[in-house]
């Protein structure tokens, strides 16, 4: 009778064990449920904010703060402007005078533009904001649709010293 009762013991506490493990648990959820909730949530939020035009021109405002000091410190030690930049942080891209800016995470292309060592343009690539720096104008060009989307219109800040 003691060793039928053991079997039964053991058969009935395999059962259980098997019956938990093919049910599963919450906790055997969690990361499966995590990485869903943070797929969706990076998806939203991609879209959502690191493409929309407010991160795209703040992101390039930063490499414009970046590169611009360099660049006037080139002006008053050689009188000229560099015809290439020569800036940590930025690597030569695909053509001439194209950068890209390896501080950001998308990698940002840049193109730099000098005119007569008084004016000087830097271009995002992929997006309509450029920095021009002219004896008449110093600031940001930022380029968007109108609120119909038939026409551009364009942002103009001067730049804060």
């Amino acid at each position: 009778m003691g060793r039928e009762r053991r079997w039964n013991y053991r058969q009935r506490r395999r059962h259980r064990h098997l019956r938990r493990m093919a049910m599963g648990s919450m906790l055997g959820f969690f990361p499966v449920l995590m990485m869903v909730f943070l797929g969706l949530w990076w998806d939203v939020h991609c879209t959502g904010f690191f493409y929309s035009e407010e991160y795209m021109d703040e992101s390039f405002r930063k490499t414009v703060e970046m590169v611009v000091p360099k660049i006037e410190a080139y002006r008053s030690e050689f009188g000229h402007l560099p015809d290439t930049l020569n800036v940590e942080g930025l690597k030569n891209g695909w053509g001439e005078n194209n950068y890209i800016d390896t501080t950001r995470w998308d990698c940002m292309n840049v193109f730099y533009r000098n005119w007569d060592d008084s004016a000087f343009a830097i271009i995002q690539y992929g997006w309509w904001a450029r920095y021009v720096s002219a004896p008449k104008f110093e600031g940001y060009l930022f380029y968007h649709w109108d609120e119909e989307g038939d026409s551009v219109r364009a942002d103009t800040v001067f730049r804060q010293h």
